[in-house]
């Protein structure tokens, strides 16, 4: 299983104070605290929800090993015996992957060794990124049973709001604009737990799926 934390949470918020307050015509500073709690607990649910990193922070990926990310969808049957393929990539979460900091691996004496960053192809096309071995390299062996493999990686759109896709940004203003206008409402409690529809179709489109590789390919459905 993989294990994922945020080890440099971002420095900003995606969306101002300032901008959020004139998209709900707010006036005084009476609720700015409240404003800017709902400004990050939208964020941290925008950034679950979707699978992704919005403004820039480092992650730091645990790994049992590197054949343990799930195989791509398979259709038919086969035969012979089960193999578990080798994988010469990892692929990393929570897109948009901006650089890898390093890739450590460690043995039964949880002794650390980084990897040279010349034997790793770090692609950041991809929606998640990944990093693939070169040619002729192999991961190393004899590693540990559980946390074997460390990746410390930067993600994110950038470091600031306007480096966000508008849909994400409007999304996060209409939830926002929700929870200002149900707060402490809880007459119709199965409505007012959900999110607006109208905010899931701004996220949707830009939703991460598991062994599909982004969610355009699932967005239709």
């Amino acid at each position: 299983m993989a294990g994922i934390r945020v080890t440099t949470a971002p420095t900003v918020e995606p969306l101002g104070l300032a901008d959020v307050k004139s998209y709900l015509r707010v006036s005084g500073s009476s609720e700015d605290t409240l404003l800017r709690t709902m400004i990050e607990s939208v964020r941290v649910f925008c950034e679950e929800f979707t699978g992704r990193a919005l403004i820039t922070q480092t992650i730091t990926m645990t790994l049992d090993a590197t054949n343990e990310a799930h195989n791509m969808l398979w259709e038919g049957t086969r035969t012979g015996p089960y193999i578990n393929f080798y994988k010469d990539f990892i692929t990393l979460a929570k897109p948009e992957l901006q650089s890898v900091t390093s890739i450590k691996t460690f043995d039964d004496a949880d002794t650390a060794t980084t990897i040279d960053s010349s034997k790793y192809y770090v692609d950041t096309s991809r929606d998640p990124g990944r990093v693939t071995l070169r040619t002729g390299e192999t991961w190393p062996t004899a590693l540990r049973v559980g946390n074997a493999i460390e990746v410390v990686y930067v993600v994110g759109y950038g470091d600031a709001a306007s480096d966000l896709p508008a849909p994400l940004k409007l999304g996060m203003m209409q939830h926002i604009a929700y929870l200002y206008d149900q707060r402490g409402d809880m007459k119709d409690y199965l409505q007012t737990r959900s999110m607006p529809p109208a905010v899931q179709n701004l996220y949707m489109p830009y939703r991460v799926f598991d062994a599909l590789g982004g969610s355009k390919l699932m967005a239709l459905g």
